[in-house]
């Protein structure tokens, strides 16, 4: 996977795809991630919604993401930090951030400072779509959130934290952030007590 000048779209052997880790399940490689997924669910009879659904499915981004990005070089079983930065350029370029930075740590924040839905960018390279960049924080979260797609945050953050890197806070409203604690409001403002008589 080289930022200078390889072919970055070319897909990785089916073989290598999670897809292809589960028995009486045959991966289709051209299908996008969403269609993918929901044919295992379906094989392995995960219930949408549930927990183990939602545990599987960011399972399933992660390695995805991981094969399509951050393969590892050689027979190295676990991506080296150049690998990495590769990864992180590559997702850059992916999104419009050019040049990419040569510091993972600058490509991240370029990342995060971009709204982008993770499903996108693995579909970019599985079906060749390009992957939309949004401006309207609220139009993004509603896209990415059409189907109540949960990400399990303990498995986002295994493996390298790759699918962590680029996740956005949505649950909450940008203006609600502040002085918000579950469900709760904050109200400001003097108590007057009357007095009896």
């Amino acid at each position: 996977m080289s930022v200078d000048g390889g072919d970055l779209n070319l897909p990785p052997a089916s073989s290598q795809s999670h897809f292809a880790n589960f028995q009486n399940f045959t991966p289709n490689d051209d299908a996008s991630f969403d269609n993918e997924f929901a044919r295992l669910a379906s094989s392995q009879n995960w219930v949408p919604g549930s927990q183990e659904y939602t545990q599987e499915r960011t399972i399933a981004m992660r390695e995805e993401l991981k094969l399509h990005y951050f393969a590892p070089s050689d027979d190295q079983k676990e991506p080296t930090e150049d690998d990495q930065l590769q990864g992180y350029q590559s997702l850059c370029q992916e999104v419009g951030i050019s040049p990419p930075s040569h510091s993972i740590a600058e490509c991240k924040r370029e990342l995060k400072k971009t709204l982008v839905n993770i499903v996108d960018l693995i579909d970019a390279r599985r079906t060749h779509k390009e992957v939309k960049v949004w401006d309207d924080f609220e139009a993004f979260r509603d896209y990415t959130l059409e189907d109540d797609h949960i990400i399990n945050m303990k498995e986002a953050k295994k493996d390298g934290g790759f699918l962590a890197s680029l996740l956005q806070r949505l649950r909450t409203r940008s203006g609600e952030r502040r002085n918000r604690r579950r469900g709760s409001r904050v109200v400001s403002g003097r108590v007057i007590k009357k007095s009896r008589g």
